[in-house]
């Protein structure tokens, strides 16, 4: 008989990264941006039940999508957020810091899954934008 491991359950936990500042969004009215977190959050969601649906409901990072990248990954433990894009109808990974440089275990386990999965990434550290991937996406 096959034993098949049980995985936690992936939530968003006491990770607010999204929120913070490192991605860009509005909620309400009011933007958030590089450096600038959102208006709403406290300690988590002060407006949780009430939040817009674009992003606040549907924006999902890769950690909390799939149980492709590690739990190590997740965007506060890390210091990364990954999400997935499409531009011109070509998918990619974009990796964004979150306060601190992109650490060398993460982006070597995102150029090694890059590599092994034939996908696209895209990432900064201190600049960029830096990419790997399928010719197509090279070119835009």
């Amino acid at each position: 008989m096959t034993v098949i491991p049980i995985l936690p359950e992936r939530s968003c936990g006491e990770c607010t990264a999204c929120c913070e500042g490192w991605l860009t969004g509005e909620a309400h009215g009011h933007t958030f941006q590089a450096g600038r977190p959102c208006f709403y959050l406290d300690k988590g969601c002060s407006i949780y039940e009430t939040r817009p649906e674009d992003p606040c409901k549907t924006y999902k990072c890769v950690w909390l999508k799939e149980d492709t990248l590690p739990m190590w990954m997740r965007p506060n433990i890390s210091g990364a957020i990954v999400t997935e894009r499409e531009v011109e109808g070509i998918k990619y990974w974009d990796v964004s810091e979150c306060g601190e440089t992109l650490s060398a275990e993460m982006l070597s386990w995102l150029i090694m899954y890059t590599i092994d999965n034939q996908t696209n990434l895209q990432w900064r550290v201190k600049s960029g934008p830096l990419k790997i991937g399928q010719a197509d996406f090279l070119e835009q």
